[in-house]
């Protein structure tokens, strides 16, 4: 229960120097009863490693703030945003490391958290784009959690069916990123090529083979949402100010990826100072005059409503990986380059595992490799990105750990199963679940 108060408490915020959220005030309270209960999770081998980069990362940011003469609230809410998700890091690994279920019920938390925060805490943003800011991401959340159930029922095309659906509605609402993600899921979770036909094997039985296998299907889904995402805006399926914004963009390049002009200005910010860095919440008029320009060029200004927050000189970024490099200089991009080596390790193992939460997983791994290079490290996503490194770290130690046995029966497993795992069957496992 407490985990699923924390997913809930993720969606609410009380300002104190910045904002801090609810399930951290709450995890932060018990860090101490969880440590000394399951201490021993906090250190398992796969975070030792998340733990020394992320030192690495902090000690980076105190030293650029004091090259660069950084204010002291600007201090202070720069080496809090890594503490902090440290601190999340240790407590999740300790209340969700290793147990499904609390993993469920914290994000089914979360999940009624992002429906009721719109109505209970609604930010400007959400008033403005009600589906983007505001509705999409818990109703997503929502559609793949019913997914994950239907397809641990191995009813894969009533799955599947979900998740096209969620991804329709993102199409209509002109919500991009989401298309590519989900679309990705459908290639990668679903059985959509076989492993036989006949006596021919189909799929490659060497891991490395079938990574190459996944990785074609992922690209090939990631060349249909940017296609799909061209058609509804020629069609005129989408409105008027949906279709403008996007033939904007388009002149950047991709579709998907041309509505992010503070990507290549903060990338050219950290390489005017890539070892040292700018220091905590860095302000430069220069950045900002350029993706001012950078945006009038495309066309941008006139439908970019919220282009004048910016106007205080913060140098853009919207990118995990860029701000940090921009702020802690090669410290932060060398945490967050393992990140994202972590991450894929995650997506390819859920591909090749296919455990009855694949859909789920997969959905939410993908976002995170997403946000790494294209979203701001900011409000909750420290504590689920924590969950989700916590969540990561369980699937690959099964890599280590377990063989796969791929789409059979749940009666046939356990005939196959040496005799000394029938207990874990039982314990991880349904009557028409996939096992890992």
């Amino acid at each position: 229960m407490f985990s699923f108060i924390l997913g809930f408490a993720t969606l609410f915020s009380v300002h104190f120097v910045g904002d801090l959220y609810l399930a951290e005030i709450l995890l932060a309270i018990s860090l101490p009863i969880l440590l000394t209960m399951r201490g021993k999770r906090v250190f398992r081998r796969e975070l030792k490693l998340v733990y020394l980069l992320m030192s690495t990362w902090l000690l980076g940011l105190v030293i650029s703030d004091v090259y660069n003469h950084t204010p002291l609230t600007d201090r202070l809410r720069g080496v809090a945003l890594i503490i902090f998700f440290g601190f999340n890091i240790l407590g999740m690994s300790v209340l969700v490391g290793h147990n499904e279920k609390r993993k469920i019920f914290f994000l089914v938390g979360l999940m009624l958290g992002a429906l009721l925060s719109v109505r209970i805490q609604a930010s400007e943003a959400s008033q403005q784009y009600p589906w983007k800011f505001g509705y999409a991401w818990g109703t997503m959340q929502l559609v793949m959690l019913i997914s994950a159930y239907y397809y641990r029922q191995r009813r894969f095309v009533t799955s599947a069916l979900l998740v096209i659906g969620i991804c329709g509605v993102n199409v209509i609402e002109n919500f991009r990123s989401p298309i590519l993600q989900l679309l990705v899921t459908l290639a990668l979770v679903y059985p959509f090529v076989p492993e036989h036909l006949g006596a021919i094997r189909i799929l490659p039985q060497r891991q490395s083979m079938r990574i190459l296998v996944l990785a074609v299907l992922a690209l090939g889904a990631a060349g249909l949402a940017d296609e799909l995402v061209k058609f509804v805006t020629v069609s005129g399926y989408i409105g008027e100010e949906a279709k403008a914004k996007n033939e904007a963009q388009a002149k950047a390049g991709n579709l998907l990826l041309g509505g992010r002009p503070e990507f290549a200005i903060g990338l050219q910010a950290a390489l005017d100072r890539p070892i040292i860095g700018h220091g905590s919440w860095p302000r430069d008029l220069k950045y900002f005059e350029m993706l001012y320009d950078t945006m009038v060029e495309n066309g941008a200004i006139g439908y970019d409503k919220n282009f004048d927050l910016e106007a205080d000189g913060l140098i853009p970024s919207h990118s995990h990986i860029v701000s940090a490099w921009v702020w802690s200089g090669i410290a932060g991009l060398v945490f967050w380059l393992y990140t994202l080596w972590f991450v894929l390790q995650g997506i390819t193992q859920v591909a090749i595992q296919r455990p009855p939460t694949a859909p789920l997983y997969m959905w939410f791994f993908l976002s995170f490799f997403w946000d790494i290079f294209f979203s701001p490290f900011a409000a909750n996503r420290r504590i689920i990105e924590a969950v989700l490194i916590v969540i990561i770290s369980d699937v690959i130690e099964k890599r280590l750990n377990e063989e796969r046995l791929p789409w059979k029966r749940a009666g046939a497993f356990r005939r196959e199963l040496p005799r000394s795992n029938r207990n874990t069957w039982r314990a991880t496992t349904g009557p028409a679940q996939i096992i890992d």
